[in-house]
């Protein structure tokens, strides 16, 4: 990312910028939130709507190792952007929730949107939607995406009935596409294209 001030030119490899609203900021997973990361991973109902692949079986260690590993590697080595959503709290910026631009296919332009909020005390109001719109506006007119994809369960129906009211549009519906312990789970795709945002 490159940006003109004060006539200087300031250059920044983009991705790990925080990305800055006004109830919520987004910054890049570090060794830092460690506590937080693990605590959602931890977290049974939040993941199986969150990401059902995630392991619950991985250790704080291996967590940290692999967090310590990535805070030296650009988003694009990666082919992802995982970030904590951080809610404005007076002073401070407190952990609220997770959130990616997953399996990013530079040939393609395009990536998997992920957001989950664990504590349904902070799904209240609009911060789930002003942190959403931060990752498109950074997907869409800063990283160059032409489209942003997204992956709904089919138990979760809130999840699926947001995700359209964000502009994206049901592309298809995968009937009993994942095995989990759940047994066979059906999955929505969605996508959202950058002119229809």
């Amino acid at each position: 990312m490159i940006q003109v001030a004060n006539n200087s030119l300031k250059c920044a490899p983009l991705g790990l910028q925080m990305l800055e609203g006004q109830h919520v900021s987004l910054v890049r997973s570090a060794p830092e939130y460690l506590e937080f990361i693990y605590a959602c991973y931890q977290n049974d109902a939040f993941m199986n709507l969150y990401r059902l692949a995630q392991s619950r079986t991985v250790s704080k260690e291996d967590i940290q190792k692999r967090l310590e590993a990535e805070q030296y590697k650009l988003p694009q080595e990666l082919n992802r952007i995982e970030w904590v959503i951080l809610k404005h709290d007076q002073d401070q910026l407190v952990p609220i929730g997770l959130a990616a631009l997953a399996d990013h296919q530079v040939t393609h332009r395009r990536a998997e949107f992920l957001l989950g909020i664990p504590d349904t005390q902070d799904r209240v109001g609009n911060l789930s939607l002003e942190a959403s719109l931060l990752i498109f506006d950074f997907a869409f007119n800063k990283a160059g995406l032409h489209k942003v994809t997204s992956f709904v369960y089919g138990y979760n129906a809130y999840a699926q009935k947001n995700t359209l009211h964000l502009g994206f549009k049901q592309e298809g519906f995968l009937a009993q596409h994942i095995y989990s312990k759940k047994g066979f789970i059906d999955l929505y795709q969605n996508g959202l294209l950058h002119a229809d945002f």
